[in-house]
């Protein structure tokens, strides 16, 4: 009579570690690749994004898609948001949050036009655009043809029935936008403004016009025009992820004692970024620092990244 053999407790117990083993070996591994396909889909998105603003830049003689969030004659009503520039449309959080003045519609957003040319988009209900450049005072300017901007009324549908995924970073989870720099659990930065990626106004704070917020602006607006100048090597980053932002934001004292903040990907200080040249890098930042220092005592240079204007003879403030 022929018997089965069965296993042994001991070789089953054996067999079970092995599996063990095997999967403690190869699970970081796995991790470690699929986080690595997330940061190539999110700097081919930020490539795209930079593609479409160089496309823009050499039809339209070289200005750049930024501008407030309204104007009447030629003057800024209402501010300034960092995703203007292109996007979905908003949440319906922000048809009503400060009046609605940060509710940009994707319709009026410059870039949209340039990747996704063939996606019809609706026009908001009393959405103005006529007349055109700003106000030379910053000011109105009553009976003259400068530009007025009204973003109008998005109906609940418009706000729901559009995708564009080349705005939205895989390591999107949660919004900095509504409760700056805190986080708001539930929503993503793309779902909740349009977009992943956020134009860079760390130089707002550089500008040397006061009290007229217009004019203040337009200064900075143009000095991007011409910052391939002022950095040849293109150093200057226009676009970036929410980690950009609160990282450069931040911090004080000695560098090697400024804050870490958890990136997108799970490390610290590490931001998507997009530079005037169409190049897209992940990068490592220092927090609070205004650029990335070729060393951590004068006299200081630039090495990988600036978010201000690093202008000719003038030296580079502190980092």
């Amino acid at each position: 009579m022929k018997r089965n053999r069965a296993f042994t407790l001991i070789e089953l117990l054996v067999v079970i570690a092995i599996i063990a083993l095997l999967i403690g070996i190869l699970l970081p591994a796995l991790s470690k690749a699929r986080n690595a396909s997330r940061i190539t889909i999110s700097l081919n998105n930020v490539r795209q994004i930079m593609l479409g603003f160089s496309t823009y830049r050499s039809e339209n003689k070289d200005q750049i898609p930024m501008y407030g969030t309204g104007y009447s004659e030629g003057a800024i009503t209402g501010g300034w948001d960092t995703w203007n520039y292109g996007g979905k449309n908003c949440d319906v959080f922000w048809q009503t949050y400060a009046g609605g003045a940060f509710d940009d519609p994707a319709f009026y957003r410059r870039l949209n036009a340039y990747l996704y040319s063939g996606l019809s988009l609706e026009r908001p209900t009393g959405h103005v655009d006529v007349g055109q450049g700003s106000s030379p005072t910053g000011t109105p300017q009553p009976g003259r043809k400068y530009w007025n901007l009204t973003r109008g009324t998005l109906t609940p549908a418009q706000r729901t029935s559009l995708e564009m995924p080349a705005y939205r970073s895989p390591g999107d989870k949660a919004t900095r936008q509504r409760n700056w720099p805190a986080e708001t659990p539930g929503v993503s930065s793309y779902d909740d403004v349009g977009t992943s990626y956020h134009t860079n106004m760390k130089w707002w704070d550089q500008n040397t016009i006061t009290g007229n917020f217009t004019q203040r602006y337009d200064q900075g607006v143009r000095r991007i025009r011409l910052a391939s100048e002022f950095d040849p090597t293109n150093k200057f980053v226009w676009i970036h992820d929410q980690t950009a932002d609160v990282v450069a934001n931040n911090g004080t004292g000695p560098i090697p004692g400024r804050p870490q903040f958890m990136g997108e990907f799970g490390e610290k200080n590490k931001s998507v970024m997009g530079f005037l040249d169409a190049r897209a890098e992940y990068n490592k930042m220092i927090s609070g620092s205004m650029y990335d220092p070729v060393r951590e005592t004068p006299p200081y240079g630039v090495n990988k990244y600036i978010f201000i204007f690093n202008l000719p003879g003038q030296p580079l403030p502190a980092p």
